[in-house]
């Protein structure tokens, strides 16, 4: 059974008419009628806003980098799009577009998305549950993210697979030796063996054996960050510690900027069980753990960046992963 069948009511809320008038004062701009079968979001877009139905329909599906394409969900009025990546302003993982009827649909940026969940507890909670909910039902569930086309357990391969794993981003492995349609691809795309393995972005842009730097940008886990802007905080290292500090300064209303590496959760998140971490007195995995300090960063605002051309700064990739 998937996260959409077994906790459909929180992956898939409804809200009723006192909610959404809540949802309504948050918003800075009025609500936007689409015709039926038009695009509202598609995969890979950056910025995209929360759309909150107020009448007709939004059909939800996924695509991964083959162009395979699954259909999620429904959403009717009162229901709302969106998971981690509309919070974070990063890439959307999926796509939207109006029903046969057409939608009305009122638009929450990701400032505006913050100010609610925070301005709005009761609410706030039930946005944020389904966002992180939604994340890992992607992550779980086969059509959607990168495809990476090589031979498995290889060092090349087996990086890849870990960035994008660490930094919560789905993706799919195709075995060259035995996969049909891998091969067809290599061959159409002209590559050779040392070029392996093949990243396709979701987008359909095909990266030949690409760093780690590569990957983020075509990804869009890499942020676009305004050099002129000056931060109150600047916390190098997304380790647990780096992680709370961020919390901490950024619900206090600081501007606060992260920089790791590789992907949140430092060493911690590729532990396999933390035991005495305070709190979880039954212990928890170093990726949930990390993943629901991420998101909670994401919830008061903590900005994070990527630039591996600055030795003294780790770099940091913000994608939610882990959360159960």
């Amino acid at each position: 059974m998937s996260i959409v069948e077994s906790r459909r009511e929180q992956i898939l809320p409804v809200l009723d008419a006192s909610e959404i008038e809540i949802a309504r004062r948050f918003a800075s701009g009025p609500a936007r009628t689409f015709a039926a079968g038009e695009t509202i979001f598609t995969v890979g877009d950056r910025q995209a806003p929360l759309w909150l139905v107020l009448s007709g329909t939004i059909e939800i599906s996924r695509r991964d980098g083959l162009n395979r394409s699954a259909q999620i969900t429904t959403m009717g009025a009162g229901q709302f799009t969106g998971e981690m990546s509309e919070l974070s302003g990063r890439g959307t993982l999926a796509s939207g577009h109006a029903g046969p009827q057409g939608c009305t649909a009122l638009p929450l940026t990701a400032e505006q998305i913050r100010a609610l969940i925070i301005g709005s507890a009761e609410l706030g909670e039930t946005i944020m549950r389904a966002f992180i909910l939604r994340r890992v039902d992607l992550l779980q569930g086969g059509v959607a993210g990168s495809v990476l086309v090589g031979q498995p357990g290889t060092p090349e391969m087996m990086r890849l697979q870990t960035f994008l794993t660490r930094n919560g981003y789905p993706c799919q492995v195709l075995d060259i030796a035995v996969d049909e349609q891998a091969r067809e691809l290599v061959e159409r795309s002209g590559v050779k063996p040392d070029e392996l393995p093949v990243m396709v972005c979701p987008n359909g842009t095909v990266l030949k054996r690409p760093s780690n730097a590569e990957a983020g940008v075509c990804l869009g886990i890499t942020p676009e960050i305004d050099t002129t802007r000056v931060y109150d905080v600047i916390v190098v290292g997304a380790g647990p510690a780096g992680l709370a500090a961020a919390v901490y300064a950024a619900s206090e209303g600081l501007s606060v900027l992260v920089f790791d590496q590789r992907s949140f959760g430092g060493q911690a998140g590729a532990s396999a069980r933390i035991e005495n971490y305070l709190g979880f007195p039954t212990g928890i995995s170093g990726g949930a753990l990390a993943g629901r300090a991420f998101s909670q960063a994401l919830k008061f605002g903590a900005m994070s960046t990527h630039n591996e051309n600055v030795p003294s700064f780790r770099t940091m990739r913000m994608s939610p992963f882990g959360w159960g």
